[in-house]
């Protein structure tokens, strides 16, 4: 591996782990205290959080693009999905549906937005295959129930050591590129929300 290549990768590592899960920590928890409940909910805001999920998902289908090279190493591994916690955080849910109930730091009732939407949409991937034991309850023995568009951001942005080993230069400097527009993302939306409290509407 050239030293370029290798720079890349620990560049491409650097996003994908430290600086993005300790970013989105931040992010959720701004928002959530920002957000006036109710003025977030008004059309005009509405139409802001539609927008953000648009380029959302565009992003998470970049991210998922890559994700395909490193596909095995995930399947024979699986740590990443194991345990039964909540996934979806606070902007997860706002961002795909503004109305939700679950404003909380933690979703403690209910299902993922993204799994409700993708199932009001004809969307569930691997129809009737055994959930895997000890897992996330949108995994299946053949892989996530929720298309990369409705996973939560965690999900796709989260690259480990040995997943990054299988992404070509290209694909990190692309990866780079995808999870440094996924962070401007989450801070639009800290943006939006702090719009909803302190707006004159």
């Amino acid at each position: 591996m050239t030293p370029a290549r290798w720079t890349t990768r620990m560049v491409f590592l650097f996003y994908s782990r430290p600086l993005f899960r300790a970013w989105e920590i931040f992010c959720n928890h701004a928002a959530r205290l920002l957000a006036h409940k109710t003025r977030m909910r008004s059309l005009q805001c509405s139409r802001e959080w539609a927008e953000l999920n648009l380029r959302r998902m565009e992003i998470q289908r970049g991210l998922g693009a890559i994700s395909t090279s490193h596909a095995h190493v995930c399947a024979a591994c699986g740590h990443c999905c194991k345990g039964m916690r909540e996934r979806d955080a606070f902007l997860d849910r706002v961002v795909q549906q503004p109305d939700t109930e679950h404003t909380g730091a933690r979703r403690r009732t209910g299902q993922m937005v993204g799994l409700t939407l993708a199932q009001a949409q004809g969307l569930l991937l691997h129809a009737g295959v055994p959930h895997a034991t000890g897992c996330c309850n949108e995994l299946t023995c053949q892989g996530c129930r929720l298309p990369q568009t409705h996973r939560p951001m965690q999900c796709l942005a989260y690259f480990c050591g040995a997943a990054a080993r299988a992404l070509s230069q290209q694909e990190c400097e692309e990866g780079i590129r995808l999870l440094r527009a996924l962070m401007r993302l989450q801070w639009d939306a800290v943006r939006l929300a702090a719009r909803s409290r302190f707006s004159r509407a």
